[in-house]
């Protein structure tokens, strides 16, 4: 039985959930009779789960204080005891090694514990998963602090998409921009859908061209009221007189066709960079925090995707940069399939599948 330990909320997004729901669905696919369940602090993220089809379990604790939560979850595993065992999948960037062991002793034998990891630190767990696209590079910082191989999962082949991003997508490149996308993930925690909407408003040479910006504003997003505010009234439905548009996107139950929409995406790094580039959408990339820049820079490293950098650090210099990567992107139709192409051969979109696989082998050891 399958359990996943997560949370989502405005000070951390929704990169941890969205992508437990990606594997929890594949498991559910292999396991219809016993769906995974969710292990939250809090009720924050409850009805997106939830509405996913999965069950939730609250702990009414603090998602900082992984330590502090340890007795009311060792309840909540005794409770559930499973037959098979059970697989403890977590995914936080507030767990210890400290936190590892003691759910290695709470668990006995019969209890299996993975994790999601993103920075390279080695954890005493049954299976590490980084499938992001610098993760190979960690792998000998995890042999080092005596991780065997067989207990990693390392690269983008163990990316966990959405169900709706495993098909293929069928998307072109078209001849002329005309609908951007701007997404900062579950939050927007400095309100840079607002800076750069503002600066692309202001610039000349791509707001004359028709364009309509599709704001997408996420479901921890404090900042949302602000855009409403703002640009509620510039949503029209006809760009073609050479102004800027603005729409904004809200509880976007359908994010793989916008994106199919869209002849550029601006995108926070974390999840969201995989599904555009299973579809192929030339993109440019920002990011708010330390465990984003990793992402940022493989990109840039691998492809032509241009990085406008920390946004958190300098809100200033990373519009410019962004500014100037779209004004490239417009008016270079052969830059923007460069980057289809590239980021189409990043991901096989098969990541959530062999991640389930490999937990289900976990719950019969």
């Amino acid at each position: 039985m399958l359990y996943i330990r997560a949370d989502g909320n405005t000070e951390i997004g929704m990169g941890h959930v969205m992508r437990c729901l990606a594997v929890a669905e594949a498991a559910a696919d292999r396991d219809s009779l016993h769906p995974p369940v969710f292990i939250t602090a809090d009720a924050g993220c409850r009805a997106l789960i939830e509405d996913r089809g999965f069950r939730v379990i609250v702990l009414d604790t603090d998602y900082r204080d992984m330590m502090g939560e340890l007795p009311r979850l060792a309840a909540v595993l005794c409770a559930e005891q499973a037959a098979d065992g059970i697989v403890l999948l977590v995914d936080s960037y507030q767990v210890s090694c400290a936190y590892y062991l003691e759910l290695k002793k709470m668990g006995r034998h019969s209890l299996r514990v993975a994790c999601f990891e993103d920075m390279g630190d080695a954890y005493p767990v049954d299976l590490l998963i980084n499938y992001n696209i610098y993760a190979p590079d960690l792998a000998q910082k995890y042999r080092d602090a005596g991780m065997e191989n067989s207990r990693l999962l390392l690269g983008a082949r163990y990316m966990p998409l959405r169900k709706a991003f495993q098909e293929p997508a069928g998307y072109a490149v078209r001849s002329k921009v005309t609908d951007v996308m701007i997404t900062t993930g579950g939050s927007d925690p400095c309100f840079a859908a607002g800076a750069f909407a503002e600066a692309l408003r202001s610039d000349g040479a791509i707001a004359g061209q028709g364009i309509c910006l599709h704001l997408v504003s996420g479901p921890f997003n404090q900042y949302a009221d602000e855009l409403k505010h703002r640009y509620q009234d510039d949503k029209v439905q006809d760009c073609s007189g050479g102004q800027m548009s603005i729409v904004i996107h809200e509880n976007v139950k359908d994010m793989r066709s916008l994106l199919l929409k869209s002849d550029v995406v601006i995108s926070a790094t974390g999840s969201t960079i995989y599904e555009v580039s299973t579809i192929g959408v030339p993109m440019i990339v920002f990011y708010f925090a330390e465990n984003q820049r990793q992402g940022a820079e493989a990109l840039e490293r691998l492809t032509d995707i241009v990085n406008a950098g920390c946004f958190a650090k300098d809100e200033a210099e990373v519009t410019a940069r962004m500014t100037a990567a779209l004004r490239r992107c417009i008016a270079d139709r052969t830059y923007r399939a460069l980057l289809h192409r590239q980021e189409k051969e990043l991901i096989d979109a098969k990541g959530a599948g062999r991640i389930a696989e490999r937990l289900s082998k976990l719950a019969v050891k």
